[in-house]
C-alpha cells in the first residue's frame, strides 16, 4: 500500500461515505436553538406579571401568582384546590422533618456555623427589575 493511499478499516470509511465539512450525519434531526415544551413552559412560568395586593403592585412570576391562587382557593374551602395541594404539603413535611434529623446529628459547632450562614442569606435583599430574571422567590 502506497503513503498517500488511505486506509479502509474498522471507523475508517471510504472518503466518498464520510461526513462531507460542516455536515452532521442527521441533517433533519432537531434544528439548532428549538426548545423542548418543559424549556418553554418553564420560560412562561418564568415571566413576570403585576399583581395588586393590599394596594401595592408587586411583580412576580406566573408560577407564584398561580400558587398564590391555588393557595387562596384552598383556603376558602374549594375541594379540588386542597386535593392538589394537599400531597405537596404532606412532601414539604418531610422534607423539613428530614432536614430537621440532619441537623439534629451535627454537634454544636457545625450547627452554630450553619445557623449563622443561614442568617446571612436572611438578610440579602434581592433585587429584579428584568423581565428575564430566574428568581422565582420574589
Amino acid at each position: 500500500m502506497s503513503s498517500n493511499q488511505y486506509e479502509i478499516g474498522y471507523g475508517k470509511p471510504p472518503k466518498d461515505y464520510q461526513f462531507k465539512t460542516g455536515e452532521s450525519g442527521n441533517n433533519k434531526g432537531r434544528p439548532r436553538g428549538s426548545k423542548n415544551t418543559y424549556t418553554i413552559l418553564n420560560e412562561i412560568l418564568s415571566q413576570k406579571i403585576a399583581i395588586k395586593e393590599n394596594g401595592e403592585t408587586m411583580r412576580i412570576s406566573k408560577k407564584a401568582a398561580m400558587l398564590i391562587q391555588l393557595v387562596n382557593k384552598g383556603v376558602k374551602g374549594n375541594i379540588r384546590a386542597i386535593q392538589t395541594l394537599l400531597p405537596h404539603l404532606l412532601f414539604a413535611d418531610m422534607r423539613e422533618e428530614e432536614k430537621e434529623k440532619i441537623l439534629s446529628a451535627l454537634n454544636r459547632n457545625d450547627r452554630a456555623i450553619i445557623d449563622s450562614f443561614l442568617s446571612n442569606l436572611d438578610g440579602l435583599e434581592i433585587i429584579a427589575e428584568d423581565e428575564n430574571c430566574e428568581d422565582d422567590d420574589l
